[in-house]
């Protein structure tokens, strides 16, 4: 099923980021069985770690449309999980930077490849994904839990 079939109302709110609009193994207008979760809000909501560990890799700089993931950043966590978040509008921290949970790391934007079926107009969503050290994709409602 697109998701661009399914109306915002019938996905969870999640209190404190927004609206899940595409769920783990959900499907994109980008791809099919998306090993991340797609959440819509306004632009500018505050993004959280969901996890301590230290910045690993940000990119910056991304405006929306470009065919890429946009402004990101990636905290690796003491297991050696890289979690990325995607489509940021800006991003608040540097390679090398330790992160707590909870800690704000950007904010939530449309940069990229970025869309969203919230009915919100503008694309702006976030899309968290985490890769285990053996390169698998994991569940990341599993830290998205005390978000909720």
């Amino acid at each position: 099923m697109s998701r661009t079939a399914l109306p915002s109302q019938l996905f969870p709110k999640m209190t404190k980021l927004g609206v899940i609009t595409t769920p783990y193994g959900g499907d994109t207008t980008q791809e099919k069985g998306s090993p991340g979760v797609d959440i819509a809000n306004a632009i500018g909501t505050k993004i959280p770690s969901t996890t301590k560990g230290v910045v690993t890799d940000v990119s910056y700089g991304h405006q929306q449309g470009e065919n890429n993931y946009g402004n990101y950043v990636i905290v690796t966590d003491p297991q050696g999980n890289k979690h990325r978040y995607s489509h940021l509008n800006k991003g608040y921290v540097q390679v090398g930077q330790q992160v707590t949970a909870g800690r704000p790391i950007g904010e939530l934007g449309n940069t990229g490849a970025a869309y969203s079926a919230s009915g919100l107009g503008d694309g702006a969503n976030l899309d968290y994904r985490i890769v285990d050290h053996y390169g698998r994709y994991k569940n990341p409602m599993t830290y998205l839990k005390k978000y909720l």
